[in-house]
């Protein structure tokens, strides 16, 4: 912040001199010795105003030094601060290139409990890793590799979480011995590791993968979205969130697609929820649940999250907001079990609240 400064001296000097007298030799010896005095008094007005200009012009020459230097230092703070942002930017750069080069450790924090259970066998909270030797825990953990089809590789990339301004580094880890050649063609095998330097020490902040038919996919601002492309058990699962300018995981929803009543029932009895579900009424009719708490076991409140359910036929999905209104069967039957339900017409809207309760842009999005 700049700061000036303004300072206004003024000086006003009146001299005023009377002359009188009562006769001639009076008047000139007077006029005389008033002319000396005036004379005195002029050198003395003279003197003072050239002082005061001189304090003048001293206190402007000093404001103005004041103001330039004042300049000069804010100047030189703004040039440190960007000499020290541009400073820390190279000094993050050089450490997540140092971690890439092999000679430096990426660490896990059990708080962040971002490990897979099947890599916590050979990988620890709380140690640090290097590229390889993370490579090499992560291929001890695999129940089956095939040595023929090439040994793990990794690319890496940057990102900016949160799109504050600061970068995070990506790196994807492939493996070819655990991709799957029964298919036309090659289904990739990725790993995917999110790393933040956290004051000057990396941290494995985000974990997520890519394996036979389940695909995660992070963008430039840290926007997960993971893809499931076939159903199981009759269910399709799904997941959407982001990591925030700390690179700390933010759940936007996770999404469960039942392709019967049947599926939901069942899926819900395992977690406790109890439904009953087998008249006729509950034939073709198909439910999507999005769950905003990852430890909910069903949509239990607004807090939790939400299930949408609607009748189909040949001709797709059947718009009918009656099934929602608290006379009908169904809605009556949710009410019951304690599941929050919304209309099929409100679900954006819904959404909508969501991500402006989670802080989600649509431009991280």
């Amino acid at each position: 912040m700049k700061n000036k400064f303004f300072k206004t001296i003024a000086g006003a000097m009146v001299a005023t001199i009377v002359l009188s007298g009562c006769d001639s030799s009076q008047i000139s010896l007077e006029a005389d010795e008033a002319a000396t005095e005036v004379s005195k008094e002029d050198v003395s007005v003279e003197k003072d105003e050239a002082a005061t200009e001189e304090s003048v012009e001293d206190a402007s020459t000093k404001d103005a030094s004041v103001e330039e230097n004042t300049d000069d230092a804010t100047l030189d703070e703004s040039n440190d601060d960007e000499d020290s942002d541009e400073s820390a930017s190279l000094d993050n750069s050089e450490l997540y290139e140092a971690f890439i080069d092999g000679s430096e450790k990426v660490y896990f924090n059990e708080e962040d409990d971002i490990l897979p259970y099947h890599y916590q066998q050979n990988l620890n909270y709380g140690e640090g890793y290097t590229v390889d030797e993370l490579i090499e825990g992560s291929l001890a953990s695999c129940y089956k590799y095939d040595d023929s089809k090439g040994d793990p590789t990794f690319e890496s990339k940057y990102i900016d979480c949160g799109n504050d301004g600061i970068k995070e580094l990506v790196v994807e880890v492939r493996f070819p011995g655990l991709e799957n050649d029964e298919y036309e063609e090659s289904e990739e095998y990725l790993d995917e590791w999110v790393i933040k330097d956290i004051d000057g020490k990396l941290v494995a902040k985000y974990y997520g993968y890519t394996a036979h038919y389940w695909y995660t996919s992070i963008n430039e601002y840290g926007y997960v979205s993971v893809d499931n492309v076939g159903a199981y058990l009759g269910v399709l699962t799904e997941q959407f969130g982001f990591l925030d300018e700390n690179a700390d995981w933010v759940l936007y929803y996770n999404y469960y697609y039942y392709l019967d009543m049947d599926d939901y029932v069942r899926e819900k009895g395992n977690k406790g929820l109890i439904l009953d579900c087998s008249s006729d009424d509950w034939n073709e009719m198909q439910v999507e649940e999005y769950v905003f708490d990852e430890k909910a076991p069903y949509t239990d409140s607004e807090k939790t999250g939400f299930m949408t359910y609607y009748k189909y036929d040949n001709d797709g999905i059947i718009d009918d907001d009656s099934i929602y209104e608290d006379s009908s069967i169904y809605k009556q039957t949710f009410d019951e079990a304690g599941v929050n339900t919304c209309p099929r017409s409100e679900v954006e809207e819904r959404l909508e609240k969501r991500r402006e309760e989670i802080g989600l842009s649509e431009e991280i999005m």
